[in-house]
Protein backbone atom coordinates (compact mmCIF):
# COMPACT_ATOMS: atom_id res chain seq x y z
CA UNK A 1 0.00 0.00 0.00
CA UNK A 2 1.20 3.49 -0.76
CA UNK A 3 2.35 5.78 2.07
CA UNK A 4 2.20 9.57 1.57
CA UNK A 5 5.60 11.17 1.03
CA UNK A 6 4.53 14.82 1.09
CA UNK A 7 2.27 17.06 3.16
CA UNK A 8 -1.09 18.02 1.72
CA UNK A 9 -2.01 18.27 -1.05
CA UNK A 10 -3.89 21.51 -0.58
CA UNK A 11 -7.29 21.29 -2.26
CA UNK A 12 -7.49 24.95 -3.30
CA UNK A 13 -4.12 24.66 -5.00
CA UNK A 14 -5.23 21.44 -6.71
CA UNK A 15 -8.18 23.33 -8.16
CA UNK A 16 -5.87 26.09 -9.37
CA UNK A 17 -3.54 23.49 -10.92
CA UNK A 18 -6.46 21.86 -12.70
CA UNK A 19 -7.12 25.19 -14.40
CA UNK A 20 -3.61 26.35 -15.31
CA UNK A 21 -1.45 23.21 -15.61
CA UNK A 22 -2.81 22.28 -19.01
CA UNK A 23 -2.47 23.03 -22.71
CA UNK A 24 -2.27 26.28 -24.68
CA UNK A 25 -5.97 26.16 -25.54
CA UNK A 26 -7.37 24.42 -22.44
CA UNK A 27 -5.91 26.62 -19.70
CA UNK A 28 -8.42 28.76 -17.78
CA UNK A 29 -6.80 31.86 -16.26
CA UNK A 30 -7.47 32.54 -12.60
CA UNK A 31 -9.44 35.55 -11.43
CA UNK A 32 -11.30 36.50 -14.60
CA UNK A 33 -14.43 36.46 -12.47
CA UNK A 34 -14.52 36.95 -8.71
CA UNK A 35 -17.00 34.08 -8.41
CA UNK A 36 -15.17 31.70 -10.74
CA UNK A 37 -12.84 29.31 -8.96
CA UNK A 38 -9.78 30.09 -6.86
CA UNK A 39 -8.50 33.66 -6.97
CA UNK A 40 -4.78 34.23 -7.66
CA UNK A 41 -4.11 36.37 -4.58
CA UNK A 42 -5.77 33.75 -2.35
CA UNK A 43 -3.64 31.01 -3.90
CA UNK A 44 -0.42 32.95 -3.29
CA UNK A 45 -1.48 33.63 0.31
CA UNK A 46 -2.14 29.90 0.75
CA UNK A 47 1.37 29.14 -0.48
CA UNK A 48 2.87 31.67 1.93
CA UNK A 49 0.78 30.41 4.85
CA UNK A 50 1.94 26.90 4.09
CA UNK A 51 5.61 27.93 4.02
CA UNK A 52 5.18 29.84 7.29
CA UNK A 53 3.63 26.89 9.12
CA UNK A 54 0.16 28.38 9.42
CA UNK A 55 -1.63 25.40 7.87
CA UNK A 56 -2.24 21.90 9.19
CA UNK A 57 -0.03 19.19 7.66
CA UNK A 58 -2.75 17.73 5.46
CA UNK A 59 -3.75 21.21 4.25
CA UNK A 60 -0.27 22.37 3.26
CA UNK A 61 0.80 23.16 -0.30
CA UNK A 62 3.40 20.51 -1.10
CA UNK A 63 6.67 21.10 -2.95
CA UNK A 64 5.41 19.22 -6.03
CA UNK A 65 2.28 21.38 -6.05
CA UNK A 66 4.38 24.54 -5.98
CA UNK A 67 6.63 23.19 -8.73
CA UNK A 68 3.69 22.32 -10.96
CA UNK A 69 1.81 25.59 -10.36
CA UNK A 70 4.70 27.99 -10.81
CA UNK A 71 6.15 26.28 -13.89
CA UNK A 72 2.67 26.52 -15.41
CA UNK A 73 2.49 30.23 -14.68
CA UNK A 74 5.86 30.79 -16.35
CA UNK A 75 4.99 28.74 -19.43
CA UNK A 76 1.71 30.55 -19.94
CA UNK A 77 3.69 33.61 -21.04
CA UNK A 78 4.22 31.65 -24.29
CA UNK A 79 0.54 30.73 -24.67
CA UNK A 80 -2.04 32.40 -26.93
CA UNK A 81 -3.44 35.64 -25.57
CA UNK A 82 -6.67 34.03 -24.34
CA UNK A 83 -4.82 31.65 -22.00
CA UNK A 84 -2.04 33.95 -20.84
CA UNK A 85 -2.18 35.67 -17.45
CA UNK A 86 -5.36 37.47 -16.49
CA UNK A 87 -5.17 40.98 -15.11
CA UNK A 88 -5.95 39.53 -11.67
CA UNK A 89 -2.98 37.14 -11.92
CA UNK A 90 -0.66 39.94 -13.01
CA UNK A 91 -1.82 42.14 -10.14
CA UNK A 92 -1.45 39.36 -7.57
CA UNK A 93 2.12 38.50 -8.55
CA UNK A 94 3.07 42.18 -8.56
CA UNK A 95 1.52 42.65 -5.12
CA UNK A 96 3.34 39.68 -3.56
CA UNK A 97 6.59 39.87 -5.53
CA UNK A 98 8.91 40.84 -2.68
CA UNK A 99 7.20 38.50 -0.21
CA UNK A 100 7.57 35.57 -2.61
CA UNK A 101 11.26 36.32 -3.12
CA UNK A 102 11.84 36.35 0.62
CA UNK A 103 9.89 33.19 1.39
CA UNK A 104 9.97 30.78 -1.56
CA UNK A 105 12.70 28.12 -1.78
CA UNK A 106 15.43 28.88 -4.32
CA UNK A 107 14.21 26.24 -6.78
CA UNK A 108 10.71 27.76 -6.83
CA UNK A 109 12.12 31.23 -7.36
CA UNK A 110 14.02 29.81 -10.34
CA UNK A 111 10.80 28.41 -11.80
CA UNK A 112 9.15 31.82 -11.55
CA UNK A 113 12.17 33.65 -12.94
CA UNK A 114 14.44 31.35 -15.01
CA UNK A 115 16.92 34.19 -15.51
CA UNK A 116 18.19 33.90 -11.95
CA UNK A 117 21.04 31.52 -11.16
CA UNK A 118 20.05 28.26 -9.48
CA UNK A 119 22.81 25.92 -8.36
CA UNK A 120 21.73 22.25 -8.31
CA UNK A 121 22.60 20.09 -5.31
CA UNK A 122 24.21 17.31 -7.35
CA UNK A 123 24.90 16.16 -10.96
CA UNK A 124 21.59 14.27 -11.14
CA UNK A 125 19.60 17.36 -10.21
CA UNK A 126 21.72 19.35 -12.67
CA UNK A 127 20.40 17.10 -15.46
CA UNK A 128 16.82 18.10 -14.65
CA UNK A 129 17.71 21.79 -14.31
CA UNK A 130 19.45 21.71 -17.69
CA UNK A 131 16.28 20.26 -19.22
CA UNK A 132 14.18 22.88 -17.45
CA UNK A 133 16.23 25.63 -19.08
CA UNK A 134 14.59 24.57 -22.37
CA UNK A 135 11.22 23.57 -20.95
CA UNK A 136 10.73 26.95 -19.27
CA UNK A 137 11.18 28.61 -22.67
CA UNK A 138 8.55 26.31 -24.23
CA UNK A 139 11.27 24.50 -26.18
CA UNK A 140 11.50 20.77 -26.83
CA UNK A 141 14.12 18.27 -25.73
CA UNK A 142 15.98 15.69 -27.78
CA UNK A 143 15.48 11.97 -27.18
CA UNK A 144 18.68 11.79 -25.13
CA UNK A 145 17.83 14.89 -23.09
CA UNK A 146 14.35 13.56 -22.34
CA UNK A 147 15.58 10.14 -21.35
CA UNK A 148 18.32 11.52 -19.11
CA UNK A 149 15.87 13.92 -17.49
CA UNK A 150 13.35 11.16 -16.76
CA UNK A 151 15.99 8.79 -15.43
CA UNK A 152 17.09 11.58 -13.08
CA UNK A 153 13.48 12.17 -11.98
CA UNK A 154 13.15 8.46 -11.19
CA UNK A 155 16.03 8.75 -8.73
CA UNK A 156 15.82 10.19 -5.21
CA UNK A 157 18.38 12.93 -5.90
CA UNK A 158 16.13 15.62 -7.36
CA UNK A 159 13.97 18.03 -5.36
CA UNK A 160 10.24 17.21 -5.63
CA UNK A 161 9.38 20.66 -6.97
CA UNK A 162 11.83 20.29 -9.85
CA UNK A 163 10.53 16.81 -10.66
CA UNK A 164 6.98 18.11 -10.79
CA UNK A 165 7.95 21.17 -12.82
CA UNK A 166 9.74 19.12 -15.47
CA UNK A 167 6.83 16.70 -15.87
CA UNK A 168 4.08 19.33 -15.99
CA UNK A 169 6.20 21.56 -18.22
CA UNK A 170 6.69 18.74 -20.71
CA UNK A 171 2.99 17.96 -20.72
CA UNK A 172 2.05 21.61 -21.26
CA UNK A 173 4.58 21.93 -24.10
CA UNK A 174 2.98 18.92 -25.85
CA UNK A 175 5.59 16.25 -26.44
CA UNK A 176 7.33 15.49 -29.70
CA UNK A 177 7.84 11.95 -30.93
CA UNK A 178 11.45 11.97 -29.71
CA UNK A 179 10.30 13.04 -26.26
CA UNK A 180 7.69 10.27 -26.14
CA UNK A 181 10.42 7.78 -27.03
CA UNK A 182 12.55 9.19 -24.24
CA UNK A 183 9.78 8.71 -21.65
CA UNK A 184 9.27 5.10 -22.68
CA UNK A 185 12.93 4.10 -22.65
CA UNK A 186 13.65 5.83 -19.34
CA UNK A 187 11.27 3.40 -17.68
CA UNK A 188 12.77 0.27 -19.18
CA UNK A 189 15.80 0.17 -21.44
CA UNK A 190 14.90 -1.59 -24.73
CA UNK A 191 18.29 -3.29 -24.61
CA UNK A 192 17.03 -5.16 -21.54
CA UNK A 193 14.29 -6.91 -23.55
CA UNK A 194 15.01 -10.64 -23.30
CA UNK A 195 14.09 -13.44 -25.72
CA UNK A 196 11.47 -15.91 -24.56
CA UNK A 197 10.88 -19.46 -25.78
CA UNK A 198 7.42 -19.01 -27.32
CA UNK A 199 6.42 -18.48 -30.94
CA UNK A 200 4.28 -15.40 -30.21
CA UNK A 201 3.65 -13.03 -27.32
CA UNK A 202 1.17 -10.19 -26.79
CA UNK A 203 1.96 -7.33 -24.42
CA UNK A 204 -1.18 -5.74 -22.90
CA UNK A 205 -0.81 -2.12 -21.74
CA UNK A 206 -3.61 -0.76 -19.55
CA UNK A 207 -3.79 2.41 -17.41
CA UNK A 208 -1.97 1.78 -14.16
CA UNK A 209 -4.55 3.74 -12.15
CA UNK A 210 -7.08 0.94 -12.54
CA UNK A 211 -10.85 0.67 -12.96
CA UNK A 212 -13.53 2.23 -10.78
CA UNK A 213 -16.58 1.98 -13.04
CA UNK A 214 -16.29 -1.00 -15.37
CA UNK A 215 -15.22 -4.62 -15.05
CA UNK A 216 -11.51 -5.17 -15.71
CA UNK A 217 -11.33 -8.19 -18.05
CA UNK A 218 -7.64 -8.25 -19.10
CA UNK A 219 -6.59 -11.00 -16.69
CA UNK A 220 -9.43 -13.23 -17.81
CA UNK A 221 -8.77 -12.41 -21.46
CA UNK A 222 -5.20 -13.61 -20.91
CA UNK A 223 -6.51 -16.92 -19.56
CA UNK A 224 -8.81 -17.34 -22.57
CA UNK A 225 -5.97 -16.61 -24.99
CA UNK A 226 -3.64 -18.97 -23.12
CA UNK A 227 -6.18 -21.75 -23.63
CA UNK A 228 -6.05 -20.91 -27.36
CA UNK A 229 -2.24 -21.10 -27.41
CA UNK A 230 -1.69 -17.33 -27.47
CA UNK A 231 0.70 -16.13 -24.77
CA UNK A 232 0.18 -12.78 -23.01
CA UNK A 233 2.17 -10.52 -20.72
CA UNK A 234 0.37 -8.09 -18.39
CA UNK A 235 1.95 -5.32 -16.32
CA UNK A 236 0.59 -2.84 -13.78
CA UNK A 237 0.78 -1.94 -10.06
CA UNK A 238 -1.09 -2.78 -6.90
CA UNK A 239 -2.43 0.74 -6.47
CA UNK A 240 -1.89 4.01 -8.31
CA UNK A 241 -3.09 7.30 -6.85
CA UNK A 242 -5.10 9.39 -7.19
CA UNK A 243 -7.66 7.05 -8.78
CA UNK A 244 -6.57 3.91 -6.90
CA UNK A 245 -8.74 1.68 -9.07
CA UNK A 246 -8.78 -2.07 -9.49
CA UNK A 247 -5.78 -3.40 -11.42
CA UNK A 248 -4.62 -6.79 -12.63
CA UNK A 249 -2.43 -7.00 -9.54
CA UNK A 250 -5.31 -6.43 -7.13
CA UNK A 251 -7.28 -9.12 -8.96
CA UNK A 252 -4.38 -11.57 -8.73
CA UNK A 253 -4.01 -10.82 -5.02
CA UNK A 254 -7.72 -11.48 -4.51
CA UNK A 255 -7.23 -14.83 -6.26
CA UNK A 256 -4.36 -15.66 -3.90
CA UNK A 257 -1.62 -15.51 -6.56
CA UNK A 258 1.94 -14.36 -5.94
CA UNK A 259 2.38 -10.82 -7.31
CA UNK A 260 6.08 -10.35 -6.47
CA UNK A 261 7.49 -12.29 -9.42
CA UNK A 262 10.61 -11.18 -11.24
CA UNK A 263 10.64 -10.93 -15.01
CA UNK A 264 12.55 -14.20 -15.16
CA UNK A 265 9.86 -15.93 -13.11
CA UNK A 266 7.14 -14.31 -15.23
CA UNK A 267 8.82 -15.66 -18.35
CA UNK A 268 8.81 -19.15 -16.85
CA UNK A 269 5.04 -19.00 -16.36
CA UNK A 270 4.49 -17.76 -19.92
CA UNK A 271 6.50 -20.66 -21.37
CA UNK A 272 4.72 -23.18 -19.11
CA UNK A 273 2.08 -24.62 -21.45
CA UNK A 274 -0.32 -25.22 -18.57
CA UNK A 275 -0.22 -21.49 -17.75
CA UNK A 276 0.60 -19.51 -20.90
CA UNK A 277 0.54 -15.96 -19.54
CA UNK A 278 2.31 -13.81 -16.97
CA UNK A 279 2.14 -10.63 -14.92
CA UNK A 280 4.95 -8.33 -13.75
CA UNK A 281 4.55 -5.47 -11.29
CA UNK A 282 6.14 -2.06 -11.69
CA UNK A 283 7.81 -2.69 -8.33
CA UNK A 284 9.84 -5.42 -10.00
CA UNK A 285 10.83 -3.75 -13.27
CA UNK A 286 11.22 -0.11 -12.13
CA UNK A 287 11.34 0.52 -8.40
CA UNK A 288 12.14 4.18 -9.05
CA UNK A 289 8.93 4.68 -11.03
CA UNK A 290 6.91 2.89 -8.38
CA UNK A 291 8.51 4.99 -5.64
CA UNK A 292 7.39 8.36 -7.00
CA UNK A 293 3.84 7.47 -7.95
CA UNK A 294 2.51 9.92 -5.37
CA UNK A 295 3.62 12.72 -7.69
CA UNK A 296 0.50 11.89 -9.71
CA UNK A 297 -1.59 13.15 -6.78
CA UNK A 298 0.29 16.39 -6.27
CA UNK A 299 0.82 17.50 -9.86
CA UNK A 300 -2.93 17.03 -10.49
CA UNK A 301 -2.46 16.07 -14.14
CA UNK A 302 -1.17 12.71 -15.27
CA UNK A 303 2.56 12.84 -16.07
CA UNK A 304 3.52 12.18 -19.69
CA UNK A 305 4.80 8.70 -18.93
CA UNK A 306 1.34 7.65 -17.69
CA UNK A 307 0.60 7.10 -21.39
CA UNK A 308 3.94 5.71 -22.53
CA UNK A 309 4.30 3.10 -19.77
CA UNK A 310 1.46 1.21 -21.45
CA UNK A 311 3.69 0.57 -24.48
CA UNK A 312 6.52 -1.12 -22.58
CA UNK A 313 8.06 -4.30 -23.93
CA UNK A 314 9.84 -6.69 -21.58
CA UNK A 315 10.18 -9.97 -23.51
CA UNK A 316 10.51 -10.93 -27.16
CA UNK A 317 9.01 -14.04 -28.77
CA UNK A 318 10.75 -16.10 -31.45
CA UNK A 319 8.43 -15.19 -34.32
CA UNK A 320 5.58 -12.74 -33.66
CA UNK A 321 5.33 -9.97 -31.10
CA UNK A 322 2.03 -8.14 -30.64
CA UNK A 323 0.94 -5.16 -28.57
CA UNK A 324 -2.46 -3.97 -27.31
CA UNK A 325 -2.65 -0.44 -25.87
CA UNK A 326 -5.58 1.23 -24.16
CA UNK A 327 -5.81 5.02 -24.25
CA UNK A 328 -8.11 7.93 -23.45
CA UNK A 329 -6.26 11.15 -24.29
CA UNK A 330 -6.13 11.48 -28.05
CA UNK A 331 -2.69 12.10 -29.51
CA UNK A 332 -0.55 9.51 -27.75
CA UNK A 333 -1.88 6.53 -29.70
CA UNK A 334 -0.11 7.37 -32.96
CA UNK A 335 3.45 7.72 -31.56
CA UNK A 336 2.98 4.61 -29.42
CA UNK A 337 1.90 2.60 -32.45
CA UNK A 338 4.82 4.01 -34.43
CA UNK A 339 7.26 2.90 -31.74
CA UNK A 340 5.76 -0.60 -31.78
CA UNK A 341 6.24 -0.68 -35.55
CA UNK A 342 9.83 0.56 -35.40
CA UNK A 343 10.67 -2.02 -32.74
CA UNK A 344 9.61 -4.89 -34.96
CA UNK A 345 6.16 -5.84 -33.67
CA UNK A 346 4.20 -7.96 -36.08
CA UNK A 347 1.07 -5.96 -35.31
CA UNK A 348 -0.32 -3.61 -32.70
CA UNK A 349 -3.66 -2.03 -31.89
CA UNK A 350 -4.56 1.05 -29.85
CA UNK A 351 -8.10 1.03 -28.49
CA UNK A 352 -10.04 3.91 -27.01
CA UNK A 353 -11.80 1.74 -24.49
CA UNK A 354 -13.58 2.03 -21.19
CA UNK A 355 -11.76 4.23 -18.64
CA UNK A 356 -8.84 4.61 -21.02
CA UNK A 357 -8.27 0.86 -21.30
CA UNK A 358 -8.29 -1.40 -24.35
CA UNK A 359 -11.58 -2.88 -23.11
CA UNK A 360 -14.51 -2.76 -25.46
CA UNK A 361 -17.86 -1.50 -24.23
CA UNK A 362 -20.83 -3.73 -24.96
CA UNK A 363 -22.60 -0.85 -26.68
CA UNK A 364 -20.99 1.42 -29.29
CA UNK A 365 -23.06 4.56 -28.76
CA UNK A 366 -22.38 7.27 -31.33
CA UNK A 367 -19.93 6.12 -34.03
CA UNK A 368 -16.60 7.87 -34.49
CA UNK A 369 -16.26 10.89 -36.74
CA UNK A 370 -13.16 12.69 -38.06
CA UNK A 371 -13.56 15.13 -35.14
CA UNK A 372 -14.44 12.65 -32.40
CA UNK A 373 -13.22 9.16 -31.52
CA UNK A 374 -15.88 7.01 -29.87
CA UNK A 375 -15.26 4.45 -27.15
CA UNK A 376 -14.45 1.22 -29.08
CA UNK A 377 -12.50 3.10 -31.75
CA UNK A 378 -9.55 0.92 -32.76
CA UNK A 379 -6.54 1.71 -34.90
CA UNK A 380 -3.32 -0.10 -35.57
CA UNK A 381 -1.15 -1.87 -38.08
CA UNK A 382 -0.26 -5.36 -39.28
CA UNK A 383 2.75 -6.65 -41.17
CA UNK A 384 1.44 -8.43 -44.24
CA UNK A 385 3.93 -9.88 -46.73
CA UNK A 386 6.63 -7.53 -45.52
CA UNK A 387 4.49 -4.38 -45.79
CA UNK A 388 2.75 -2.28 -43.16
CA UNK A 389 -1.02 -2.25 -43.42
CA UNK A 390 -2.84 0.31 -41.25
CA UNK A 391 -6.44 0.02 -40.13
CA UNK A 392 -8.96 2.08 -38.17
CA UNK A 393 -12.54 1.18 -37.26
CA UNK A 394 -15.18 1.16 -34.56
CA UNK A 395 -15.99 -2.18 -33.00
CA UNK A 396 -19.78 -2.42 -32.90
CA UNK A 397 -20.80 -5.29 -30.59
CA UNK A 398 -24.19 -5.65 -32.31
CA UNK A 399 -22.41 -6.94 -35.42
CA UNK A 400 -21.25 -9.93 -33.37
CA UNK A 401 -24.46 -10.74 -31.53
CA UNK A 402 -24.04 -8.56 -28.43
CA UNK A 403 -27.23 -6.48 -28.27
CA UNK A 404 -27.17 -4.19 -25.24
CA UNK A 405 -29.36 -1.08 -24.90
CA UNK A 406 -26.99 0.32 -22.29
CA UNK A 407 -23.39 -0.52 -21.42
CA UNK A 408 -23.78 -2.36 -18.10
CA UNK A 409 -21.68 -1.69 -15.02
CA UNK A 410 -21.02 -4.14 -12.20
CA UNK A 411 -23.16 -3.69 -9.09
CA UNK A 412 -20.21 -4.14 -6.75
CA UNK A 413 -16.87 -2.51 -7.58
CA UNK A 414 -14.20 -4.43 -5.68
CA UNK A 415 -11.39 -6.82 -6.52
CA UNK A 416 -13.23 -9.66 -4.77
CA UNK A 417 -16.44 -9.02 -6.69
CA UNK A 418 -14.57 -8.79 -9.99
CA UNK A 419 -12.76 -12.04 -9.28
CA UNK A 420 -15.99 -13.84 -8.42
CA UNK A 421 -17.63 -12.54 -11.60
CA UNK A 422 -14.64 -13.37 -13.79
CA UNK A 423 -14.27 -16.91 -12.45
CA UNK A 424 -18.01 -17.48 -12.87
CA UNK A 425 -17.79 -16.35 -16.49
CA UNK A 426 -14.86 -18.69 -17.16
CA UNK A 427 -16.99 -21.41 -15.61
CA UNK A 428 -19.61 -20.80 -18.30
CA UNK A 429 -21.99 -18.46 -16.46
CA UNK A 430 -23.62 -16.22 -19.04
CA UNK A 431 -24.17 -12.50 -18.61
CA UNK A 432 -22.46 -9.19 -19.32
CA UNK A 433 -19.19 -10.23 -17.65
CA UNK A 434 -19.06 -13.34 -19.83
CA UNK A 435 -19.81 -11.22 -22.89
CA UNK A 436 -17.10 -8.67 -22.03
CA UNK A 437 -14.43 -11.33 -21.72
CA UNK A 438 -15.60 -13.05 -24.89
CA UNK A 439 -15.81 -9.87 -26.99
CA UNK A 440 -12.44 -8.57 -25.83
CA UNK A 441 -10.66 -11.89 -26.29
CA UNK A 442 -12.01 -12.35 -29.80
CA UNK A 443 -11.59 -8.79 -31.09
CA UNK A 444 -7.97 -8.57 -29.94
CA UNK A 445 -7.03 -11.71 -31.84
CA UNK A 446 -8.97 -10.55 -34.88
CA UNK A 447 -7.45 -7.08 -35.04
CA UNK A 448 -3.94 -8.35 -34.44
CA UNK A 449 -4.37 -10.67 -37.41
CA UNK A 450 -4.10 -13.85 -35.36
CA UNK A 451 -7.60 -14.91 -36.37
CA UNK A 452 -8.73 -13.83 -39.85
CA UNK A 453 -12.48 -13.79 -39.21
CA UNK A 454 -14.04 -12.05 -36.17
CA UNK A 455 -16.92 -14.54 -35.98
CA UNK A 456 -14.45 -17.44 -35.91
CA UNK A 457 -12.51 -15.60 -33.21
CA UNK A 458 -15.67 -15.40 -31.10
CA UNK A 459 -16.51 -19.04 -31.70
CA UNK A 460 -13.13 -20.37 -30.60
CA UNK A 461 -12.94 -18.07 -27.55
CA UNK A 462 -16.42 -19.21 -26.52
CA UNK A 463 -15.37 -22.85 -26.74
CA UNK A 464 -12.50 -22.51 -24.25
CA UNK A 465 -14.67 -20.47 -21.89
CA UNK A 466 -17.48 -23.02 -21.95
CA UNK A 467 -15.35 -26.17 -21.65
CA UNK A 468 -13.35 -24.88 -18.67
CA UNK A 469 -10.01 -24.67 -20.48
CA UNK A 470 -9.58 -20.95 -19.80
CA UNK A 471 -10.40 -21.37 -16.12
CA UNK A 472 -7.86 -24.18 -15.98
CA UNK A 473 -5.11 -21.86 -17.19
CA UNK A 474 -6.09 -19.23 -14.61
CA UNK A 475 -5.96 -21.82 -11.81
CA UNK A 476 -2.61 -23.07 -13.11
CA UNK A 477 -1.25 -19.54 -12.97
CA UNK A 478 -2.31 -19.10 -9.35
CA UNK A 479 -0.74 -22.40 -8.32
CA UNK A 480 2.45 -21.98 -10.32
CA UNK A 481 3.02 -18.40 -9.12
CA UNK A 482 3.01 -19.59 -5.51
CA UNK A 483 5.76 -22.05 -6.34
CA UNK A 484 8.09 -19.43 -7.80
Amino acid sequence: MYTPQFPGPNNDMLEAQARVCTGPHQTRPLGKKSSDGPQPDAIIETVLNSLNGKLEYDEMVSEPQMGAFFVAMTLRKYFPEATQWSSAETAAFKKYQSTLINNLPKEIQYLINPEIVYIPDNPTEATVVTALEKILQAKHLSYIETRQMCEAILSDKVKPALRAAALIGQRMNRETYEEVRGYLDSYYDPEQVKPIDVDSLTHFGQPYDGATRYFRPTLFVAAVRAALGEASLLHSVDEMPPKKGITEETLLKALGANTTLTLEQTAQLITDKSVGFGYVSQREYSLGAYGIRELRVHIMKRPPWAATEKALQFLSARKNNYMVIGYYHIGYEKPLLQMAYERGFQSAVAIKGEEGTSHYALRLGKPSTPERMAVNYSQGFRHIEGKREDFALDIDPTEYGFDYKINPRPENVSAEAYVDAGVAALSGEKGHIYDRILLNSAMVDYLLGICADPHDAIKRAKEVMDDGSALGHLKSYIKASKGC
